[in-house]
């Protein structure tokens, strides 16, 4: 065994979980999460991983116009089994009938089983826009409802509603999100019914095909994209990823729907507006 490992603690005021998936993406190693942080371990030099996290943080200013405070500390210590260490900081989330945990968690028995470990890919639960939309689909019937998930990040809600006998389609412009939600769906045991790389302009002859339209992107992602156009007439638009300062802006955009629900968690709003 490796003496000795290098770590890297990153702390931030804001957008904390956006900077979690890049050093994800970065490192392609498990990281541990921590208050207002996280602990990126490994025993690759740390200093391009931080070289990288600040310039993200700074085109990540730029794009959402707010000032995110990134604070760094370096250290190298002695070996140890981390990857169990990291295991045990990471708990199952459950709510309603759905139990979401990673592989090193048992099933529980009278719920949906959901395994999502923790990855490159957005999306293991925790997270209150994701939160959000579990909340949203835990309250509809979804059994041969038609579910279009833009942007499905780990895969973790098409899962979820292929699950309770949905038919459902996924899509990400990220491969990484395209790749993780393949392997997830075999770890559950399901198959999607169509998933690609990419958006909505792969499947514009499926305009009005869908009883529910979930959408869990950043608010000027969700706005540039015509999500309604996907829903059919009486059916479901559930939006998520909206800071709170942006949910007039989203339901601008979306003024011809009406709006069921809305709910804030973590400061993350979640939408559900009905097609008339």
């Amino acid at each position: 065994m490796v003496p000795c490992y290098n770590s890297l603690i990153v702390k931030a005021d804001n957008f904390l979980w956006l900077l979690k998936d890049k050093a994800l993406e970065i490192t392609n190693e498990a990281i541990e999460e921590i208050d207002n942080g996280f602990i990126i371990r490994t025993f690759s030099d740390v200093r391009d991983i931080r070289f990288q996290l600040q310039y993200f943080t700074k085109n990540l200013e730029s794009i959402m116009g707010q000032k995110i405070s990134l604070e760094f500390k370096e250290t190298q210590e002695k070996n140890q089994d981390w990857i169990e260490k990291y295991h045990r900081s990471v708990s199952p989330f459950e709510y309603g009938k759905f139990y979401i945990h990673p592989t090193w968690y048992a099933n529980k028995e009278g719920k949906i089983n959901i395994i999502i470990d923790p990855a490159l890919a957005f999306g293991s639960g925790h997270h209150g826009s994701t939160f959000g939309c579990i909340k949203a689909l835990n309250s509809l019937a979804l059994e041969n409802k038609k579910i279009l998930d833009v942007g499905c990040g780990s895969g973790i809600l098409s899962i979820l509603a292929k699950k309770c006998g949905a038919e459902v389609w996924s899509c990400d412009t990220d491969e990484v999100a395209v790749q993780s939600t393949q392997a997830n769906m075999i770890k559950n045991n399901v198959t999607i019914d169509h998933i690609w790389q990419g958006s909505l302009g792969e499947i514009k002859d499926k305009e009005g095909y869908f009883d529910i339209v979930i959408a869990n992107i950043l608010a000027d992602v969700l706005i540039a994209l015509p999500l309604d156009k996907f829903v059919k007439k009486d059916g479901i638009l559930i939006l998520s990823g909206i800071l709170e300062k942006y949910e007039s802006k989203v339901l601008d955009k979306f003024k011809n729907l009406k709006k069921l629900n809305g709910e804030t968690i973590q400061e993350w709003v979640t939408l559900a507006l009905n097609k008339n």
